[in-house]
């Protein structure tokens, strides 16, 4: 039997163009930051000092609020920014630094600016090794933190243990401080230096896992989101790496923290905010029913998605409204 002719063998032809590959996310861009009059990067960490910190879900987040916040970056490293630069650690906040593993061994750096404890983000087989330590921060009576993950898309499962390490080691040098200026008080003592917590987060480069947990600890406690943290990280460690599967890891991670924040905020509402179940003044079936969780029943949402109007039901089209529909075949056109 003869073989067809081409047109007639396929009467429909792709209405887009097609790409024979696996599917991937789109690329996230992250453009530079804008510069404020004196051309330092414009990016506030936090601007009301009334932020709810607790809001995060994390624990030992106490000693934020007595830090320094809003734009404390006083030089744009990411014009004056050297190559030997990518050696040495930055501070990317008051009490955060990061850095490669040479920093991490450097004993006059750890000295000078006053590190209080290391952080380092390893993989599994140099944990095995017993590589990417920091012999000169445990001579120094420094706290140590190991994070190893076989893979960076582990440091997701990483990253709240690691939030919790900063926030507690912190939160414990906070408190020690308030108590010796409070003992300083009492005897008359005056202009005690302060000895606040520093932490240096570290892995082989400083410019990717390390990189990518100081991210994600901007994200977690200041409510920020991807694009503005990688610049806020960028911006201070110029060198930094974030490559496709890093950002859509972090962005991932953004997610969980908007849904765990969203949690924490509905817990505190029924707990005292008005309207909750510690108000005195909402109304009983609503303390009855809050009090029993907040699921709803299949009659209640049955009731919110179907309206009766006029004889005509309508089944939750809003969603669909503005959906254009577009084919994927479209006729041949005849020769």
């Amino acid at each position: 039997m003869p073989a067809l002719p081409a047109d007639m063998a396929t009467p429909h032809a792709p209405a887009q163009s097609w790409s024979f590959r696996v599917p991937s996310p789109p690329r996230i861009i992250v453009p530079p930051p804008a510069l404020n009059s004196y051309g330092v990067p414009d990016l506030h960490v936090v601007q009301d000092a009334a932020y709810d910190f607790e809001s995060s879900g994390f624990k030992n987040a106490e000693f934020l609020q007595t830090v320094t916040y809003g734009n404390f970056m006083t030089i744009n490293n990411m014009l004056e920014w050297k190559y030997e630069q990518r050696r040495m650690a930055q501070q990317i906040l008051p009490f955060l630094y990061l850095g490669p593993m040479s920093a991490a061994k450097d004993r006059k750096f750890l000295q000078t600016e006053g590190i209080t404890m290391v952080i380092a983000v390893r993989n599994t087989k140099s944990a095995q090794a017993q590589l990417l330590g920091s012999k000169a921060a445990q001579d120094l009576g420094i706290d140590t933190k190991m994070i190893d993950v076989a893979g960076n898309q582990e440091l997701i499962a990483a990253f709240p243990r690691a939030i919790e390490a900063i926030n507690s080691h912190l939160s414990t040098r906070y408190q020690q401080e308030q108590v010796r200026r409070t003992q300083a008080a009492a005897t008359g003592q005056a202009h005690l230096q302060s000895t606040p917590g520093r932490v240096l987060v570290f892995c082989e480069s400083g410019n990717e896992r390390s990189a990518t947990l100081v991210t994600a600890y901007i994200m977690a406690m200041y409510a920020t989101d991807l694009i503005k943290a990688i610049q806020i990280v960028q911006a201070q460690r110029f060198a930094v790496a974030f490559d496709d599967s890093l950002r859509n890891l972090l962005l991932t991670y953004e997610t969980i923290l908007k849904a765990k924040r969203d949690v924490v905020q509905a817990d505190n509402r029924l707990i005292g905010v008005p309207g909750g179940i510690g108000d005195p003044g909402a109304s009983v079936a609503s303390n009855t029913r809050a009090g029993k969780g907040s699921k709803r029943t299949f009659d209640d949402t049955y009731d919110d998605d179907i309206e009766m109007d006029g004889g005509n039901v309508h089944l939750d089209y809003g969603r669909f409204e503005m959906r254009d529909g577009s084919a994927p075949f479209q006729d041949r056109p005849s020769s």
